[in-house]
């Protein structure tokens, strides 16, 4: 009886801790969480227009999944929101990206809400913000290094850093008072974190330090007007990731390589944190020569994604750079805005070594700006402007161009205009298209994959590496001024190991879901995928009612039908280099999707400016006389289409010998013009593909 009376006291004692657990478990369960370690990553000294990083991190004080919202506060305003998702006594980081657009002291924090109407809230800080105001004459440098100056040359690759770029920063180290802007690429800061920690570091000291402002804008130096606004997302974020690694925070500044404009810019930019692109004037006076009162170098930029997304207008600032003058009283300067790797070396010319000579002569040009002029971020520029409520235009709709437009007379030069007996614009822009396609195609497959519960961290290691190769193969560099066999050859190196790795990813996914023997259709838009028995062959159609002229040599055309039109395959034989022309009537105006925004439709009338443009089609659209939709295939040959204003619009490119093929789908249609922007996105930005 005693071993068991024992046996019954241990049973209830378990029973009662067992008991206490429960409760205390389920009490930890709804437990809430606390903020701690709140912090700004900013400039010793912070100015309105600096763009601030607040930091802190949440502990969760109980067990299971919870979410909570997390707020930025400023001025005990709400500012920006975030979700967060934590479980079992899990601490996680939030941040938070924020400009002040005017001085004065303002008072930080972290708001953590329990419910609607419970919050614990962080120990607030306060950031004295001062005005740049007070000077009549200022003046701005901006340095864009890029180290895909050569594409697959990484003897230069590392020269630009050591040579170049390093002994700009130890002159400007050497300066407490200038201060500039450096453009660098996401590729360039991985370099830097890998390779050179120790320059990364002085890098880091002299933006802390308030000397230099970041302007990151992509991870590698693409020709981005040519592709979707997803490989540009892409490029950002890889980018920002670095950045984070890194312990840095970029500006709100875009600036592109070969200063590539496009009028589909503000939808994206704002998304991702950017408030002003700067670019060339070059497309003004080429395409509105006369048209802008051009009092300002500042201008606004309508994001008109609105159009289809259905949200109100947002606004990008546009900064013309290289202009000089005077608004409001205001003197402003550009000290320099240029290849930061011309500033002391002669780039090709001394295959980018350092010339002391040049630094000082660089140097000693800036001595005597500094006894004029105020130096100021670019950021804090625009600040000050928009503070003292200068004039800023609106800007029309400007085609797609680049600087020198005299010169490479916009995108024909990166996407047509062939000099070297090696280059093949429309091509390495297709094949890298095609890379895109397909690696949309395998993140749609490894979304499946993990929504069933299987681990996918492999692939997704191998994809953003992938995605890294399309990025850098997508380089301007490859096409365009003059490029090397070196360049054009690195395009398609890159692609080859994405193709590759892509057939890998894609395999594997395939089995990890079981069908490793099945040919699978997968639609990358809706992230679906269906089992399919064979691949449907082209089925011969009538010719459609479209004039169509070819010129440059011997060719046959046939028509197919399409899932959405009639599809014209033209076959060039070519046995000498000749100029490519594909052209139908457009009579009147033109409607197309502009780069970065394929969503989205603008309108081109004959008067609206004053040149005949080239433009990219990056999702291959173009709409002519009202009713009528013709499609690039830019996964074939991806070349510029030229308009003749109020006569026809023509594919050109100058091609090399041999065998070419070119695919567009015609659809004529009295229907809603957004239908067309789907069908052009369907065959070229999120194309179903049979695997």
């Amino acid at each position: 009886m005693r071993i068991l009376t024992k046996k019954k006291t241990i049973f209830l004692f378990l029973l009662v801790i067992l008991f206490t657990i429960s409760i205390f478990s389920t009490h930890l369960s709804d437990a809430s969480a606390r903020i701690t370690d709140l912090r700004v990553i900013k400039p010793k000294k912070v100015h309105m227009g600096n763009r601030l990083k607040i930091e802190g991190s949440v502990q969760y004080l109980g067990t299971g999944l919870r979410s909570f919202y997390v707020s930025l506060m400023v001025n005990e305003t709400q500012n920006q929101t975030e979700k967060i998702s934590v479980a079992n006594f899990q601490t996680i980081n939030v941040s938070f990206f924020w400009t002040p657009e005017r001085n004065g002291v303002y008072t930080i924090s972290l708001r953590l809400y329990k419910s609607p109407s419970s919050f614990e809230e962080s120990i607030p800080l306060n950031i004295h913000v001062d005005s740049i105001s007070g000077y009549q004459k200022y003046t701005m440098a901006l340095y864009h290094f890029n180290v895909q100056y050569v594409p697959g040359s990484t003897t230069i690759e590392n020269r630009i850093i050591e040579k170049s770029f390093y002994p700009l920063l130890k002159m400007y180290e050497h300066h407490s008072t200038w201060r500039c802007n450096i453009e660098l690429s996401g590729y360039m800061l991985e370099i830097l974190y890998h390779k050179y920690p120790q320059l990364l570091d002085l890098l880091k000291n002299l933006v802390n330090e308030g000397q230099i402002e970041l302007i990151v804008s992509h991870y590698s130096e693409q020709l981005l007007v040519a592709y979707p606004r997803t490989d540009m997302a892409k490029s950002i974020e890889i980018s920002d990731t670095i950045l984070d690694s890194s312990d840095l925070v970029r500006s709100g500044v875009f600036f592109a390589q070969e200063s590539q404009w496009t009028p589909g810019y503000a939808g994206l930019l704002n998304t991702y944190d950017y408030n002003t692109v700067v670019v060339s004037s070059d497309p003004w006076y080429y395409y509105l020569p006369n048209r802008m009162k051009m009092n300002s170098p500042l201008f606004y930029l309508e994001d008109n994604s609105s159009q289809s997304l259905g949200s109100d207008k947002r606004l990008l600032n546009v900064l013309l750079h290289k202009k000089d003058g005077n608004v409001n009283g205001i003197d402003y300067h550009w000290a320099y805005a240029s290849d930061g790797e011309t500033a002391n070396t002669f780039a090709y010319q001394n295959n980018f070594r350092y010339d002391s000579q040049k630094e000082q002569n660089h140097e000693q040009k800036l001595r005597k700006i500094a006894t004029e002029y105020h130096f100021v971020f670019i950021s804090e520029f625009v600040a000050m402007l928009r503070e003292k409520n200068v004039e800023q235009e609106k800007i029309p709709v400007i085609p797609e161009a680049t600087w020198k437009m005299r010169k490479s007379e916009g995108v024909w030069l990166w996407m047509g205009n062939n000099s070297a007996r090696y280059e093949d614009d429309a091509f390495i822009r297709a094949y890298t298209y095609r890379a895109r396609q397909k690696a949309l195609v395998a993140e749609s497959l490894l979304k499946i994959t993990r929504a069933k519960g299987i681990d996918v961290s492999d692939e997704e290691r191998m994809l953003l590496n992938i995605w890294k190769q399309i990025l850098l193969a997508e380089v301007s560099d490859s096409t365009g001024w003059f490029p090397w066999e070196i360049e054009v050859k690195e395009s398609v190196r890159l692609t080859d190991l994405a193709l590759e790795s892509l057939d890998n990813v894609i395999a594997e996914l395939k089995m990890k879901l079981g069908y490793q023997d099945s040919l699978l259709k997968v639609d990358p838009s809706k992230n679906t995928i269906s089992k399919v028995s064979s691949i449907n062959k082209p089925v011969l159609v009538p010719t459609p009612p479209l004039h169509i002229t070819v010129k440059g040599g011997p060719y046959q055309i046939n028509y197919t039908k399409g899932e959405f039109g009639v599809t014209l395959n033209i076959k060039m034989f070519l046995e000498k280099k000749s100029t490519v022309e594909i052209r139908f009537p457009a009579e009147n105006s033109i409607m197309y999707s502009p780069s970065l925004a394929e969503n989205t439709l603008i309108t081109l009338n004959p008067s609206d400016i004053h040149e005949n443009p080239y433009l990219p089609l990056s999702n291959g659209l173009v709409i002519i006389n009202g009713s009528k939709a013709i499609i690039k295939h830019c996964a074939e040959r991806h070349m510029a289409m030229q308009w003749n204003r109020g006569k026809y619009i023509v594919f050109k490119e100058i091609a090399a010998s041999g065998n070419l093929t070119y695919s567009f789908t015609f659809v004529e249609a009295t229907v809603y013009h957004f239908t067309f922007v789907d069908i052009a996105n369907s065959i070229n930005v999120y194309p179903v593909l049979v695997i």
